[in-house]
């Protein structure tokens, strides 16, 4: 799929700029496998607030960081993929880099890179950085150090792979209580909070995710993320959901956060995937029985299929549509949905 959206420094800096400033939307930086999240309460205090700072966006709280960098060449794709449940969807912005402009040194073993100066908070400053060596070509996964116990540990693993030997290397890393530093040529996210212990889940806020069985695919993202070949994000919004709140949990249709989205898909969404969603929402309304919209064998037709299943999931919510017209939709494009209604989301 062709990445035709609207680009340039200014457009993609002023939108991360904006929704950064919003404590309703979540971020997340690194690869397919190994993933950092940030994410913050409405109430919660900024530690850090430089958000006009000439090199950068950044904010942190007592759990997190995040900063973005200021460059001229991002690239920015909406996009919407349906959730397994058979009601839902989630709507992201990849703000991308060209492969070339987005590599990475790629390390293969645990390597100490010297203090982080770029830390967002200054006291992190001073700490050592340690690259994980995860080798994954357009983000560097690392952690950082401050005290001599979890230094003495880094550095014994020093010029070894980390993932090689079973899980002792990652408990090891983990126990040390150091901060985790995901960082790609666009953004970090660094994060406070501990690794959870085993059978434990991750902490509400800012979090990583570290999956060697996904990393093993080497996919910069998974093969439900439409990006382009030739590009890469170096930073995504996780958007808020109408459907469900911070935490996950149902909640009644926001039509707000659904209309503020659709109105970034409009101007940031791939151009076939709108002109799609028009032409099926057209079709519903005016009652046209379900027809192929999609052409089966043509280029990127999977990607466009999760569309119309959005698109008609959205439909449930918001268009004052007959239930037998979608049901019958339902039945052509999206079976998962079929008798799902507005109510169903709720309680």
């Amino acid at each position: 799929m062709s990445l035709t959206s609207t680009s340039g420094s200014e457009d993609a800096g002023a939108l991360i700029g904006r929704l950064l400033a919003d404590p309703a939307q979540a971020w997340s930086t690194g690869s397919f496998g190994a993933i950092a999240e940030f994410m913050r309460d409405a109430d919660e205090p900024l530690l850090v607030d430089a958000s006009n700072s000439p090199a950068r966006r950044q904010l942190a709280t007592a759990r997190g960081a995040i900063a973005v960098a200021r460059r001229n060449d991002v690239q920015i794709l909406a996009y919407e993929t349906p959730s397994a449940d058979g009601i839902g969807w989630s709507s992201a912005i990849a703000f991308c880099l060209p492969d070339a402009a987005a590599a990475g040194p790629a390390r293969t073993v645990v390597t100490e890179l010297g203090p982080d100066t770029d830390a967002v908070r200054p006291e992190d400053r001073e700490g050592i950085l340690f690259d994980l060596g995860l080798g994954i070509p357009h983000a560097e996964a690392c952690v950082r150090a401050s005290t001599p116990d979890a230094l003495a540990v880094l550095r014994a693993l020093s010029g070894q792979p980390l993932l090689s030997e079973g899980p002792g290397p990652r408990r090891a890393v983990a126990g040390t209580g150091a901060h985790r530093v995901f960082t790609t040529r666009l953004a970090r996210i660094e994060v406070f909070q501990a690794v959870p212990k085993a059978g434990e889940t991750s902490p509400e806020g800012p979090h990583t995710h570290l999956l060697p069985r996904l990393l093993a695919s080497g996919r910069a993202a998974s093969a439900n993320t439409p990006i382009p070949d030739g590009m890469v994000a170096g930073l995504t919004l996780h958007a808020c959901n109408p459907l469900r709140d911070a935490l996950g949990r149902p909640r009644a249709f926001d039509a707000a956060a659904h209309q503020a989205f659709q109105q970034l898909m409009s101007r940031h969404g791939e151009p076939r995937v709108v002109a799609l969603r028009e032409q099926f929402l057209t079709a519903l309304h005016d009652g046209i029985a379900p027809v192929a919209l999609v052409d089966d064998n043509g280029e990127d037709a999977r990607h466009l299929r999760a569309a119309l299943r959005v698109a008609l999931r959205q439909a449930r919510q918001t268009a004052a549509v007959p239930p037998a017209v979608l049901d019958a939709w339902s039945d052509a494009i999206d079976p998962a949905a079929r008798g799902r209604s507005p109510e169903a989301t709720c309680g």
